[in-house]
């Protein structure tokens, strides 16, 4: 059970830390995420590409 939780809350960490760093490599630390493909801003951190880039 303990094993379960400390998995779920280190893949959103990790989820986090990766949106992050598209963002600063977008040129923008202060945003939550950046599509990976066109660099545009993103509100979430689950996706890592905006729609017209999927």
């Amino acid at each position: 059970m303990f094993e379960s939780q400390y998995n779920d809350e280190m893949e959103a960490e990790v989820k986090h830390l990766e949106a992050q760093m598209r963002a600063i490599n977008a040129g923008h630390p202060e945003w939550l995420n950046a599509c990976s493909g066109c660099g545009c801003e993103l509100t979430g951190i689950e996706n890592s590409r905006c729609e017209k880039c999927r």
